[in-house]
């Protein structure tokens, strides 16, 4: 194992309780991302959302999604198709029924519609300033958002828990920046490469 995917790994145990320990009072933290998000709506435009459905403690994106379709924003859910490839994306609504992917989270059932997203919400375990973002080492948010970088504009949002900030994110070749942060004290630009 090289010295970045170790420390990642150690990060990541780090980061695990970490978030553990910020997710005291969910449901205030969840509506406050979504009211912080879409006051400053205007400044991602009229492009299509990609969310995912929260597991474990990740910070709830659930009222952001149904706010986003309140306001007339397409949302879609992202799913696992292939184990070493990009994820897809189809139509969330919340009557869209919803059934575990391989990896335990939950994605539309199999035949809704599949869309690109404009905006990619992600989560994570850490970022930084910079843009770096730790996620759970699958790789699928990073081969997905440089596919979707190849194929045209993307915005890469990271969505956590403020206290989810660390100094430095070791990044390689194949990780993928972000562009901007949501957390439950709102929205800011990083200093993506």
């Amino acid at each position: 194992m090289n010295d970045v995917a170790h420390h990642k790994r150690l990060l990541r145990a780090e980061a695990k309780i970490r978030r553990a320990g910020l997710a005291e009072d969910p449901k205030v933290s969840a509506n406050l991302l979504a009211k912080n998000f879409c006051s400053c709506l205007d400044t991602f435009g009229a492009g299509i959302f990609s969310a995912y459905w929260p597991t474990k403690d990740e910070i709830d994106v659930r009222p952001l999604m149904s706010q986003l379709t309140r306001l007339g924003r397409e949302v879609l859910l992202p799913a696992v198709v292939e184990f070493d490839g990009a994820l897809i994306f189809q139509v969330w609504s919340e009557d869209v029924m919803l059934e575990e992917g391989p990896l335990g989270t939950m994605q539309p059932v199999v035949g809704q519609i599949e869309m690109t997203p404009n905006i990619l919400l992600m989560p994570l375990l850490a970022f930084d300033a910079d843009g770096g973002r730790l996620g759970y080492g699958g790789g699928y948010y990073d081969r997905t958002l440089a596919a979707l970088r190849k194929d045209g504009h993307i915005t890469a949002v990271g969505v956590a828990y403020a206290g989810q900030e660390i100094a430095h994110v070791p990044m390689t070749i194949d990780d993928e920046y972000l562009d901007w942060i949501a957390t439950e004290n709102g929205i800011r630009k990083l200093s993506a490469r």
